[in-house]
């Protein structure tokens, strides 16, 4: 039988300090050389395995997004003020507006003062460099703003008479010698000075070109109702007197429309042209006979002297070419009523713009 031990009250467990180490490590001992104590196994190369995470949880959990805004659609976000500002030491605006210092200097409102002072000062200084930029670019001379060597600086603008002209005339004398029917020779515009001082008027627009120094060509511009010649050289001549002039001559093919449906060709007809340099005009009105100044050169202007422009034809064998229209182009030529007329027969168109 094991043995039985018999509770009384006269055995008394006996008791050791509270802080005696003797006690704890005669109890600890005696835990470890007791026969019924297991200690567990430590696995130390396993780890425990981690739960999976749960799918209820929130979005902003699950991705580690922080919390999110306290705000909703439902509620307004709270109310922000500039004067809530925390400042770099935890200080507001608000202790700036409040503060004393300021508010003994005069407050916001010489701040604000100051400030708008030193804008004005530089918006001020601006526009007044700006300002005289300008002036200094508008009264600095041309010619030192250009290099030397500058191209535009070197050359230098035609001089007279190169330019565009207007040469205002009137149709003088018109002769028919050449023809056996009048109506074969015509003049433009029809009508001469002495039928009518205004419809004689004839306007040629030719231009005079410098293609090297000292020389002076003459060409006429696109016109069907005037008369067309190519670029012609012009010679000066009487010069230093006062019948001084620029003459040039050409060779044209002139036509005439004496009918309706009939065509008249005058072929080699001479052009003469005198354009005088010191004898004054008075058609259409008198005007000072004064040189065009360089800086009008391109655009046409009148020819401020004397003009005069003639054209000529000698009567010979097929001399005129008649020929029936068809269609807009030349058709038969018509030989009847045409009667050739000597060399010496000329017919010639006389335009001026003096002694009216």
């Amino acid at each position: 039988m094991p043995p039985h031990f018999i509770a009384s009250q006269d055995f008394v467990k006996p008791s050791l300090p509270r802080h005696s180490t003797n006690g704890s490590k005669r109890s600890r001992a005696s835990s470890v050389h007791s026969p019924n104590v297991r200690l567990s196994i430590i696995e130390e190369d396993a780890a425990p395995a981690m739960p999976p995470r749960a799918h209820h949880r929130p979005f902003h959990r699950r991705w580690n997004l922080g919390d999110p805004p306290r705000s909703s659609f439902e509620s307004p976000p709270p109310k922000y003020s500039v004067w809530d500002t925390m400042g770099p030491k935890g200080e507001k605006l608000s202790d700036v507006r409040n503060n004393k210092h300021i508010a003994r200097r005069g407050g916001w409102r010489r701040i604000c003062l100051i400030l708008f002072i030193l804008h004005t000062l530089i918006v001020g200084l601006a526009v007044g460099l700006s300002i005289g930029l300008r002036k200094k670019e508008s009264s600095t001379p041309v010619s030192s703003a250009k290099p030397a060597d500058s191209p535009s600086s070197s050359a230098s603008p035609a001089a007279f008479p190169a330019g565009s002209y207007t040469l205002i005339t009137y149709l003088s004398t018109v002769r028919t010698d050449c023809v056996s029917q009048a109506a074969d020779w015509s003049c433009f515009p029809y009508h001469t000075f002495a039928q009518s001082p205004r419809e004689a008027m004839a306007n040629f627009t030719w231009v005079i070109t410098s293609p090297s120094s000292s020389n002076f060509d003459i060409s006429s511009t696109s016109n069907p109702w005037s008369i067309e010649f190519p670029s012609t050289p012009l010679q000066k001549l009487n010069e230093g007197t006062e019948e001084e002039h620029y003459h040039f001559t050409a060779t044209l093919d002139k036509t005439t429309t004496p009918q309706l449906g009939i065509q008249c060709q005058f072929n080699d007809t001479l052009l003469e042209g005198n354009l005088y340099t010191r004898k004054s005009r008075n058609y259409p009105s008198p005007s000072p006979a004064d040189p065009p100044s360089s800086s009008s050169t391109g655009k046409f202007q009148p020819w401020p002297y004397a003009i005069d422009i003639r054209q000529t034809v000698g009567g010979e064998q097929n001399t005129p070419q008649c020929f029936r229209m068809q269609a807009g182009a030349l058709g038969d030529r018509i030989s009847e009523g045409l009667t050739p007329k000597g060399e010496n027969d000329e017919c010639s168109c006389e335009y001026k713009n003096f002694g009216s």
